[in-house]
């Protein structure tokens, strides 16, 4: 009876989100756009992919863009190339932790955990 009702619950929760927001893909795929941005030097972007970030003021917004453009100057940040999405697992409280393997210039490739919550129907980092 228990798992009957698990499989309603989870089944109505995926049916209110049924337009692929709350799925793995659409969780891994907004892990992977944000560390892409990191790596284009798009760092507004990625600190407009934090949850609630439009309600930062607007020079706070800014020194955290520089913060992050410091951190990327530094050199073993620098060599960052490339990253992907291993695995992830979602919360039934729309949430989720995305396993990114993070691939530098040099061969080396380091794991980092990426915890999301689903905002006005985006995935943003928390």
């Amino acid at each position: 009876m228990k798992k009957a009702v698990f499989c309603c619950l989870m089944s109505a929760l995926l049916w209110c989100c049924g337009d692929g927001r709350y799925t793995h893909k659409a969780a891994r795929e907004a892990a992977e756009k944000y560390y892409t941005m990191l790596i284009k030097g798009d760092y507004k972007g990625f600190v407009e992919g934090y949850a609630s970030s439009e309600n930062l003021p607007e020079d706070f917004r800014s020194q955290l863009v520089d913060a992050t453009a410091q951190f990327m100057a530094r050199d073993d940040m620098h060599r960052l190339v490339s990253v992907e999405a291993l695995s992830d697992s979602l919360l039934e409280d729309s949430t989720a932790f995305v396993m990114l393997q993070l691939h530098f210039s040099d061969s080396t490739s380091e794991q980092v955990e990426l915890p999301l919550v689903l905002e006005g129907g985006k995935w943003r980092m928390q």
